[in-house]
């Protein structure tokens, strides 16, 4: 996911509000339960290093076993932009900077929040692509002692859809497995990913579930490399858009259509979360006053983002907030719209968008329910941070 430097706005803390209360993902906190004044507690925290920034998250963990409690302490986003790469290396600017934050967030965890060293895990998100993933790591390790793990896609997609999509949904006065009929598509930076969960039928007990995952690496940042790449650093809108549609085929949409061959069940399930940073930046420069952490959207949205994308990324990224009337709605807007001007080029954007429709368009979302989930740039982190405190 890609967002700009978050501070602890009030902003963010609405986002812990809302995990805290069950909204953001029941599948998150579904075997909490009040413990006892007895229980013990532990402290843990969660460092990820992402396609566009870094991520960290401590929390407190009360009683054993199935029986505990989370509450957030502490979380932090700043963007450093590790993405960046020359001659598909990470730069040493980058990795100098992207080593610096992780320092910074684990000496905060250690000396605010006292969380034990032992209990700070750092991850390296799949989206982060580049030659020389050791060099990173060998930075990481000498500013904090911690050698970093690298996930791949199918664990980071597996920790999105706990985190990301409830785990039921209530029709009436019935609740019914919400994760059997949904799809999860996370459009990031460095890939663009995602996944469903499917009843597995055993012959004796219970029945389980399993994971299907999908994923291409191909993200808004990296395609507008390899976009860049072929079209020159130096290329106007109207040309860079016309290498965008002509490497669409072969970059984005062959390989999206491999997959869904693979894995029928992306293009059977009815309801589709949506979650990334080009996801965010529609969102927000669309209808900046909608504020819902699951946000209903339409083909529609997504065919008005692309062609207003390819028309004029600059004027697109200058929405008109003068009809929101409540002000403090209109100030969280005008925030959040500078954050997607801090942190995509209109480049990115034609090259979001390009992303975007393919999806669309390969895996037949015309037919199905969308919603953008607002805040799942902290699903993953916030379920790897939960499992390793389970172990």
């Amino acid at each position: 996911m890609v967002l700009p430097r978050v501070t602890r706005q009030s902003s963010l803390w609405f986002v812990l509000f809302l995990l805290l209360s069950g909204w953001l993902s029941q599948a998150i906190w579904a075997q909490s339960r009040p413990a006892a004044a007895t229980q013990t507690e532990e402290l843990h925290g969660g460092i990820e290093i992402g396609s566009k920034g870094v991520k960290a998250i401590a929390l407190r963990i009360t009683g054993e076993g199935d029986d505990y409690t989370v509450k957030v302490l502490y979380a932090e986003i700043v963007n450093t932009t590790p993405v960046q790469t020359r001659n598909g290396k990470f730069t040493p600017e980058a990795i100098h900077d992207t080593a610096n934050a992780v320092q910074r967030f684990r000496q905060r965890m250690l000396q605010d929040h006292k969380v034990p060293a032992a209990n700070i895990h750092i991850v390296v998100s799949s989206g982060l692509i580049g030659d020389n993933p050791q060099d990173l790591s060998a930075e990481v390790n000498k500013r904090t002692g911690q050698t970093p793990e690298f996930l791949d896609v199918d664990t980071e997609v597996q920790l999105t859809i706990a985190g990301a999509i409830p785990k039921r949904y209530k029709s009436g006065q019935s609740w019914y497995d919400n994760r059997g009929v949904s799809v999860l598509i996370d459009i990031g930076s460095g890939n663009t990913k995602g996944g469903y969960q499917q009843l597995r039928q055993v012959a004796v007990g219970s029945a389980g579930y399993d994971f299907v995952t999908w994923g291409i690496p191909k993200g808004t940042v990296t395609f507008t490399n390899e976009v860049n790449q072929a079209a020159g650093e130096t290329a106007d809108y109207a040309t860079f858009t016309r290498r965008a549609q002509s490497l669409s085929n072969d970059s984005l949409r062959a390989p999206l259509r491999s997959e869904i061959a693979r894995k029928p069940g992306l293009l059977n399930r009815r309801k589709v979360y949506l979650s990334g940073g080009i996801v965010w930046a529609m969102a927000t420069l669309l209808r900046p006053e909608d504020r819902r952490s699951y946000m209903p959207l339409t083909m529609d949205d997504i065919n008005n983002f692309y062609l207003r994308a390819v028309a004029n990324p600059e004027t697109l990224m200058e929405p008109d907030l003068s009809r929101i009337t409540n002000t403090a709605l209109r100030q969280e807007a005008e925030r959040e719209v500078e954050s997607v001007r801090n942190t995509f080029t209109p480049k990115n954007l034609v090259a979001g968008a390009e992303i975007l429709r393919a999806v669309a368009t390969e895996m037949n979302l015309g037919n199905k329910r969308l919603q953008f989930v607002r805040f799942g740039h902290l699903a993953w982190i916030l379920s790897y941070v939960r499992l390793q405190a389970e172990r």
